[in-house]
């Protein structure tokens, strides 16, 4: 019997929670539960002399200004294609808060990621104290970002 797509379950068992995941270099991030996201497509962005090369600058985003970073040359790496205007920018969080990450591909929805308490060996070193809890979606393990914390230790190597 094929379920009918228009009619919600009768039980919340019947639901799957979705998670949405995305890749920096070659680590799986997760976005923490209930924090607010968005991906825009690159704006125009603002960039500061005399400032780290992870640090892209800053975006206007509805009134009010965002610093974006660029997590990939952050741990070391470099962009699948370094010449593509077609990146994309994360926005993690609510004002003020608010951080955009650089991003080759749009984040990707995880259909009920399952915990795990596997460690992540492959994880950079510079993200590994910033991984919360981990879980497992077909065959990537995906550590959920601890955000704040990472921007807020980041902000103190300006």
């Amino acid at each position: 019997m094929e379920a009918d797509l228009l009619t919600p379950p009768d039980t919340l068992e019947e639901y799957q929670e979705v998670r949405h995941g995305f890749k920096v270099a070659t680590n799986s991030l997760l976005i923490p539960k209930g924090i607010y996201s968005e991906v825009v497509s690159r704006p125009r962005i603002c960039s500061i002399p005399a400032t780290p090369s992870w640090f892209s600058g800053f975006i206007n985003h509805r009134g009010e200004t965002v610093p974006i970073y660029d997590l990939t040359a952050y741990v070391g790496q470099v962009a699948e294609d370094p010449r593509n205007e077609k990146r994309w920018v994360l926005l993690l969080d609510e004002h003020p808060h608010m951080v955009g990450i650089l991003l080759d591909s749009p984040p990707q929805g995880l259909v009920a990621p399952a915990p795990t308490q596997q460690q992540d060996d492959a994880l950079d070193e510079e993200l590994r104290a910033y991984a919360g809890s981990r879980h497992q979606h077909q065959n990537t393990l995906w550590n959920e970002f601890e955000h704040r914390e990472f921007f807020t230790a980041l902000k103190q190597q300006f």
